[in-house]
């Protein structure tokens, strides 16, 4: 089997143990949750596996109607390939509704404020995951297990969990339930 197959069978058991387990629906923000794993040395979103569609919610149930894919999104692909460009062993992520409950419990994280971005770079289109993923490693000198986006006017603050495998993201994730349950 070669590792591109690997990371789709590995993606797709996390993204079952997400939407089967009670109550994750409550983690998924109104902009949806996306779970990604990236093949080693990917340099492009095509190398990073994800969920086509994202996770949604239904009737108090998260649910995802399409296998994950390479390619299939842009956003949680530009987290992982930032993160991966400071440390290679980086490359799952998936992001999570904003709750103040679970951010004041979490350990290792950096708080990104939006508004701590260069006009310039606010202006380039789908460039603030980067700035926010390449600002935490210049404050931090790594990457933390946790990213929190404040959000900004007409965009939803967000948790994201970075980690080595997608099951390790998602498990954290779940681990989370604990603070708004």
């Amino acid at each position: 089997m070669d590792e591109r197959d690997e990371v789709l069978i590995k993606l797709k058991e996390a993204a079952d143990l997400f939407v089967d387990t009670l109550g994750t629906y409550l983690l998924v923000p109104e902009i949806r949750t996306n779970i990604g794993y990236a093949i080693k040395g990917a340099k492009s979103a095509k190398d990073v596996a994800a969920i086509p569609g994202r996770i949604t919610v239904a009737f108090n149930r998260a649910i995802y109607c399409m296998p994950p894919a390479f390619g299939a999104s842009d956003h949680v692909a530009r987290v992982i390939l930032t993160a991966m460009s400071h440390d290679e062993n980086i490359r799952s992520s998936i992001n999570l509704k904003y709750y103040e409950e679970i951010v004041k419990n979490l350990k290792d994280v950096f708080m990104f404020n939006r508004k701590e971005e260069p006009e310039e770079s606010r202006e380039k289109e789908r460039h603030t995951m980067n700035f926010m993923v390449d600002i935490a490693y210049s404050r931090l000198s790594r990457i933390p297990k946790y990213i929190v986006d404040l959000g900004d006017y007409g965009k939803e603050p967000s948790i994201f969990i970075l980690g080595k495998e997608p099951i390790e993201v998602v498990k954290d994730a779940i681990s989370l339930l604990q603070f708004i349950q």
